[in-house]
Formats: structure tokens, C-alpha cells, sequence
């Protein structure tokens, strides 16, 4: 049997800690790499006990911190990321952040970034409309969204300067984890009915499960013709509510008020978006097939909150 293409190379990897960071990291683990997983403070975080992974406590915002995780890595995973409605707070963290990893990557001499991203970059012209990697970029809204579009620019310079890039651009990322959005965050804020139901819940939302995003990221690292490419992550679409009513049966031990109902905000891609993402160039050039389901991905999360019927702790929530 042949080893994986990763086998025994060194690969830095942002957001160590967090939903995201740490099944990429567990798989590219698992395939053989040794991943120097940045997180704030070292510790005993779900996802980082295998052999291969190292933690390397530190903000990555910062440049030494950058320079130190780049040093000598074959490969970059940049999956830290936040949201929020500060927006100088937000674009410290996903477009000065980005810059800074991305340079230290390039003096490292790094062989390929691979940046997470989000669909919510993209300025929704029309909300019935189909999108696809070369849709424009947004250049206002929500914070979250338009700081990922900044650093995707920001990325566009560090590649014209030598650096070897792939974006990939996920939508709703469905699996469970203390700090995922879908599984915890959100629900939590929808047990408490305080999550609003907008235009009767009819906005879409594209969604992958995070099992199939770690696999696009294993693709992204190995395929040749990836580099400087956009792929967009789409396995499906649901809608707010269908969303809300499969998270409000998790709880019907415990009866919820209904949501307000509210007029959408048209700068808010989930609440009035109603067209899809297109997803094809991944599956043509790489041969991508997802392996998993809306249904599981929920039922991930259903028995994350089965097994912490408290929910999660304030610096989780």
C-alpha cells in the first residue's frame, strides 16, 4: 500500500482549537502529517490528541507567532476565523490575520495555503440567483462576510508575490463541536427563543458536512491543479425553517416559545437569499463526491446536545 501524499510532511495549521481547525487537523493527522495546530493556550482540546499533532500556543494575528508556525512547514491550513458585529475586532482576526499568516507563509517558503473561506464573501445582486467562484465579492454588509472577502484579497497580493494559494469556500458547516455555530451556537440561542425567524424562514443556506470540507483540504494540499484556484462547498440547501424545526425537536423536553417573526435584513445573506451556489468545478476537477448528509450532519449535533443537555459554557456560547 502507498503512503498517503502528506505522509511526513510538516503542515501549519490555524484555529487549531475550534470546530473546523481540529478535524483538519485529525485528518491530516491521521493521513501521516505532522500538523503544528496554532491555538490561544494549550491545552486538552477535543480533536488534538493524536501523536502528530503539536500545539504551539499564540495568537496568529501576530507576525512572530506567524513566522514561528510557518518555520519549515511544507504546507499552510488556515482555518481560525470569527464573527461578530465589531468590525474592526472581525477584520483583525480574518483579513489582517490572514495578511500576516499568508506573508509568513510565502518568506517561509510554504509550498501551498490553503484558506477556508465562506460563501457568505459574495454580494448577493440577486437573492433568487445562482452563484458560483466567479461571482463579485462583497464590499459592505455583515461584518463576517465582508472581512473573509478582504482576506481573500489579501491573499490575491500574497499569491501574485510567489505564494501558492487554494480557497475554498465553504457554506454551513454541519457536525458537532463545543464551538460550532450549527450544532451549538445557534441552537442554543433557539432553545432559549431568542434565535428570529425572518420572512417566514424561506432564505436558503448551502451547507457541507465538515468531514467532507477535511476531505476538499486534503484535495487542496495534493492536487496539482488547485493552486490558485476557487472551489466552492455546496453539497446542499436547506432552509431557516427547516433548519429551526429540526433543532426545536431536540428539545421538545422542553417547550419553546416561537421565534419572533421579523422583516429580513437585506445585507444578511440568510435572510433573503433564495437562489443556490453552484459546486461543480470541485467535483470536475478533483473528482470530489461528498460522503455525507444534512440528516447526519444533524443527528451529529442532536447527540452532541443529548450528551450536554446543559449546553455549552460561557466561553463556548
Amino acid at each position: 500500500m502507498f503512503p498517503h501524499p502528506l505522509a511526513n510532511s510538516t503542515i501549519a495549521l490555524t484555529g487549531g482549537s475550534g470546530f473546523v481547525g481540529s478535524r483538519v487537523a485529525a485528518r491530516l493527522a491521521a493521513a501521516g502529517a505532522k500538523v503544528r495546530a496554532v491555538v490561544r493556550t494549550a491545552g486538552d482540546h477535543p480533536g488534538l490528541g493524536h501523536a502528530n499533532i503539536m500545539q504551539l500556543a499564540g495568537d496568529f494575528v501576530e507576525p512572530a507567532v506567524a513566522a514561528e508556525a510557518c518555520r519549515g512547514a511544507d504546507y499552510v491550513v488556515h482555518c481560525a476565523a470569527t464573527a461578530g458585529a465589531d468590525l474592526e475586532a472581525t477584520r483583525r482576526v480574518n483579513a489582517t490575520g490572514t495578511a500576516h499568516f499568508a506573508a509568513a507563509a510565502r518568506a517561509a517558503g510554504c509550498r501551498r495555503f490553503v484558506h477556508i473561506s465562506t460563501l457568505s464573501v459574495h454580494a448577493i445582486t440577486d437573492p433568487a440567483g445562482d452563484y458560483d467562484e466567479m461571482s463579485p465579492l462583497r464590499t459592505e454588509g455583515d461584518p463576517y462576510g465582508l472581512t473573509k472577502a478582504e482576506a481573500e484579497r489579501a491573499l490575491d497580493h500574497e499569491m501574485r508575490r510567489g505564494l501558492s494559494t487554494v480557497i475554498l469556500r465553504p457554506g454551513a458547516i454541519l457536525g458537532a463541536h463545543p464551538t460550532s455555530t450549527w450544532a451549538v451556537k445557534i441552537p442554543n440561542l433557539i432553545r432559549q427563543g431568542k434565535f428570529p425567524l425572518r420572512d417566514d424562514g424561506r432564505g436558503r443556506l448551502p451547507w457541507v458536512h465538515i468531514d467532507d470540507l477535511a476531505t476538499a483540504v486534503s484535495l487542496s494540499l495534493t492536487r496539482p491543479e488547485a493552486v490558485d484556484r476557487v472551489y466552492a462547498l455546496a453539497d446542499g440547501h436547506w432552509t431557516w425553517r427547516e433548519y429551526l424545526d429540526d433543532v426545536r425537536r431536540w428539545f421538545k423536553a422542553a417547550p419553546l416559545p416561537p421565534p419572533p417573526a421579523t422583516p429580513p435584513d437585506p445585507h444578511k445573506l440568510s435572510e433573503v437569499f433564495t437562489g443556490r451556489f453552484l459546486a461543480e468545478r470541485i467535483r470536475r476537477e478533483f473528482g470530489y463526491a461528498p460522503q455525507h448528509t444534512y440528516i447526519e450532519g444533524m443527528a451529529e449535533a442532536a447527540a452532541w446536545w443529548r450528551a450536554h443537555p446543559e449546553g455549552p459554557t460561557p466561553s463556548q456560547a
